[in-house]
């Protein structure tokens, strides 16, 4: 694994991937972790959303292989806004590092996000954050 510091490392080991799975990172600029799930899932596709148009600027030239390749792409999105576009598959799992709305920091935006994370997961989609030891599971409502 290139690029990663050590605590992003133990957060994508802490993922339950595997080739295939579709992933939606939350706020996952400027695309690090992104980069090493879409090489752990083979065939499956990473979305990273980020609020922040700087941010996704950074993730789009980080990743660009990725997303040439068909395997990661960048959409900007406030997490507590987030909606599966038209025809999009929903996710196998979901994750968030530093997320404002999901760590406890902003309590009303989290209960929207939460909200909106279980919409996009397929039945049983699961979402983890960081505060764990590296990660926690965090409840969704069904």
């Amino acid at each position: 694994m290139t690029g990663l510091s050590p605590r992003l490392a133990a957060i994508v080991d802490a993922l339950p991937l595997r080739p295939g799975l579709r992933v939606l990172e939350i706020g996952g600029a400027p695309g690090a972790a992104a980069r090493e799930v879409a090489r752990r899932i083979g065939d499956g596709h990473v979305l990273v959303i980020d609020r922040s148009a700087k941010g996704v600027a950074l993730t789009e030239r980080t990743a660009a292989a990725e997303i040439e390749a068909g395997v990661l792409s960048v959409r900007r999105a406030a997490v507590e806004d987030f909606a599966l576009e038209p025809g999009e598959e929903p996710y196998d799992l979901a994750f968030a590092v530093r997320v404002g709305a999901l760590d406890g920091r902003h309590p009303d935006a989290g209960t929207r996000a939460r909200q909106r994370i279980a919409a996009a997961l397929r039945p049983g989609g699961k979402l983890f954050v960081d505060g764990g030891d590296p990660l926690r599971e965090v409840a969704l409502p069904r």
